[in-house]
């Protein structure tokens, strides 16, 4: 089946550790997108600003990983800035967390996340991706 998006994954990690882990499992799988990283919340918002810009018009699908636990502009305040704009909020978002606590679950879910993962079970998010790449219809950000 052919791919339907030419798909930018954004990966909001602060850890250059568990950001290496991404990345080594997306080459591993052999996933069909770009990663990118942004090291905090606020980075990612103006990337995600920015996206399809001049410089980026052979993209036209984002979907973000996002970690929870970050200093400055933690997940849940990523979550309310992204869904508070009218351009980002239907942006795919699926938590990559060491968080398995019920309040961050039902925190993330009330902000229309699309999946929430355990770091620990990275490979099958990863496996979830690549179903969700093939099959999902995803929005685009023009």
């Amino acid at each position: 089946m052919p791919r339907r998006n030419e798909v930018t994954v954004l990966l909001v990690e602060d850890d250059d550790l568990d950001a290496e882990a991404v990345r080594r499992s997306f080459d591993k799988n052999e996933v069909p997108a770009k990663l990118q990283r942004a090291e905090s919340g606020l980075q990612a918002l103006d990337i995600l600003r920015a996206f399809n810009t001049s410089d980026r018009q052979d993209e036209n699908a984002c979907i973000v990983f996002l970690d929870l636990n970050m200093p400055g502009v933690n997940g849940h305040d990523f979550l309310t800035e992204l869904r508070s704009d009218p351009r980002l909020k239907k942006i795919p978002v699926f938590i990559l967390t060491t968080s398995d606590h019920a309040r961050d679950i039902e925190k993330a879910y009330a902000q229309n996340v699309a999946g929430y993962f355990t770091k620990s079970h990275l490979s099958d998010l990863i496996v979830v991706l690549n179903q969700y790449i093939d099959s999902a219809r995803l929005p685009s950000l023009e």
